[in-house]
């Protein structure tokens, strides 16, 4: 339990798509031809809230966000034409050569860093748990009908799986211990995400 396949390890991980992040792709393509081809230009790209200048000769940036200023380092990667190139951001925190950066407690800093991640990775352990539970029910337990039988709950949450006429019932017994231990799994990561929405909710009402 907690591992990348139980989801988890995105307990303590915020979204990507609820952070305000920046794009070193879209900063290049601000700058026209001719910035691009020369690097003697600083480039000056406006976020919501400031701007990103970019030195392209000396491989540097700050960025002026809310009256705070970040410094930042810069890497170009050549493209096969050897005269334009990919540009991307120095992570503060780590060094690495990345395309965005996020920003959370007063840093920008990369994903991995800022402990981010995509809404639909953190659905994911919910998602691989249902499948568990059905390949568990329909062929351990050879509960093919539960559907037929239980037509208004999920395969979370049955509440009596008969046991296989020919099955020994200590193997039974092992068989419905880890289908509860999935279902406390998959009501643990529910009340995260639950808590984490009427968090969301009350500091919009505020």
């Amino acid at each position: 339990m907690g591992g990348y396949g139980s989801g988890g390890h995105n307990k303590t991980h915020g979204r990507v798509e609820e952070g305000f992040r920046i794009d070193s792709f879209s900063v290049l393509q601000y700058a026209d031809w001719f910035e691009q081809l020369t690097s003697d230009y600083e480039i000056n790209y406006p976020i919501l809230g400031g701007s990103i200048s970019c030195n392209l000769m000396e491989n540097t940036a700050k960025i002026s966000h809310n009256g705070r200023e970040y410094p930042l380092g810069l890497s170009k990667v050549p493209n096969v034409d050897r005269i334009s190139y990919r540009l991307y951001f120095l992570c503060p925190k780590c060094g690495k050569r990345v395309r965005h950066l996020y920003k959370k407690d007063w840093l920008y800093q990369c994903r991995k860093c800022a402990k981010l991640n995509y809404g639909i990775q953190q659905r994911s352990g919910l998602n691989l748990i249902r499948r568990k539970m059905y390949w568990l029910v329909v062929n351990k337990l050879q509960y093919v009908d539960w559907e037929v039988d239980h037509p208004d709950l999920c395969i979370q949450d049955l509440w009596h799986i008969p046991k296989p006429r020919y099955m020994r019932w200590a193997k039974y017994d092992a068989l419905m211990g880890e289908y509860r231990r999935l279902q406390k799994e998959y009501e643990t990561i529910c009340n995260a995400s639950l808590m984490k929405a009427f968090e969301r909710i009350n500091k919009l009402l505020g």
